[in-house]
């Protein structure tokens, strides 16, 4: 039986031995085949030659072309999957994003509309950033990332002032988000308190 799990023009998965590795592919050789998979720098990176490797992948088929796309981490690839869907967004572009931003990342940048954050990708400029936020924000949830202790920053007056500060200071809303988010916030905390915690962290 192959180790790649297909079904209708769809490869879920690829299990075999990494033969080749460039800047932005990886060749996987499966029961004699070898698959030419587009991957993120952050996936080819923790490749090596000559050893197995499990990649799920996606299957784009166009006129001129069957082109695969892979990622080490099932989460990497529920977010591409859900990228590709944003009108305008193509493979190429969520994989650029994909290749600035994990999963957990991008999702921290649509739940706290960094657009900037997605803008950091080779070619993804500000008008699609806010598209993709757009169109995701529902399908993000601040649950998928975590909860702050007290994550809803609407309910906690001092986180709010902190991620206020933080930002007012030049971070990202992503960023201080995630740093925020590492904190073990005690309701006799002060915001003063939290900030220099969260700018030790920053450092």
């Amino acid at each position: 039986r192959s180790a790649a799990s297909i079904g209708r023009t769809m490869i879920a998965y690829i299990r075999g031995i990494v033969t080749e590795k460039n800047v932005n592919t990886v060749t996987v050789e499966c029961s004699g085949i070898g698959y030419e998979i587009f991957a993120t720098g952050r996936d080819i990176d923790k490749l090596s030659k000559g050893s197995e490797v499990l990649i799920h992948t996606y299957l784009r088929i166009s006129e001129d072309a069957h082109t695969l796309y892979g990622f080490l981490d099932k989460d990497d690839m529920a977010m591409f999957k859900k990228l590709i869907i944003v009108n305008g967004v193509g493979p190429k572009a969520a994989l650029s994003i994909m290749n600035t931003l994990n999963s957990f990342d991008l999702k921290i940048a649509i739940v706290t509309e960094d657009y900037k954050a997605i803008c950091a990708a080779v070619g993804v400029g500000s008008k699609i950033a806010k598209k993709i936020i757009l169109e995701l924000k529902e399908k993000v949830k601040p649950d998928d990332i975590g909860t702050l202790e007290a994550a809803d920053t609407s309910g906690n007056s001092v986180v709010s002032e902190v991620l206020e500060a933080l930002v007012s200071l030049g971070y990202s809303n992503s960023e201080a988000y995630k740093v925020i988010k590492e904190i073990e916030v005690k309701n006799t905390d002060t915001t003063e308190d939290i900030l220099k915690l969260a700018l030790k962290k920053m450092l």
